[in-house]
């Protein structure tokens, strides 16, 4: 998945902010009420890709009930992924980062509009690069912090067993931390 259903918070509130930063956007229903309605349209977002990943991996397991043999030599990953895009061509939802973004953004610009919880006057894409910069730069930030943390489990003063109880307490702190320190928490 892309966006996780516990980061839509966080995006939702650093797109509003980046609206107001920018000089361009005013809220004219307050911004607390744009924040709630970009948290809901990106978790629409996020709840549709689950979907499409649930739905792959039904396919999935019925394919291998069918036939066990079937998926002896093949990476289930790459298989999964193939019925995941798949499944999403079908349904009309981007799988690649940049035009998934981009659409979401758009749709963004459009509902907030429509729904006159955002004015300005300037052209429609700008406000949209505008979303789509916020999104971007949080998502890139996110998987900074997540290698940061990578980087100092390993360095860690004992050594910790990947995907044990221990390892997972220790990252999640230091996820958490790392998260503050650059603002997405």
């Amino acid at each position: 998945m892309l966006i996780k259903e516990a980061q839509v918070p966080f995006i939702a509130r650093r797109i509003a902010i980046d609206l107001l930063n920018s000089g361009y956007v005013t809220f004219p229903k307050g911004m607390d009420t744009a924040i709630k309605e970009i948290e809901d349209i990106v978790l629409d977002d996020v709840l549709w890709e689950r979907e499409i990943e649930d739905k792959a991996r039904e396919i999935l397991a019925k394919q291998e009930e069918e036939n066990e043999y079937l998926f002896y030599d093949v990476d289930r990953r790459e298989v999964f992924k193939l019925i995941k895009k798949q499944i999403a061509e079908e349904e009309g939802f981007p799988l690649k980062k940049d035009e998934r973004i981009d659409d979401l953004a758009h749709f963004l610009v459009k509902e907030l509009w429509d729904n006159e919880l955002i004015d300005y006057d300037v052209r429609d894409g700008k406000i949209k690069n505008i979303i789509f910069k916020s999104i971007m730069n949080f998502l890139n930030q996110e998987i900074e912090a997540r290698d940061a943390v990578y980087k100092k489990i390993e360095n860690y003063k004992r050594p910790l067993v990947p995907g044990s109880e221990e390892w997972e307490l220790v990252f999640q702190r230091l996820y958490e931390q790392e998260l503050r320190k650059r603002g997405l928490l």
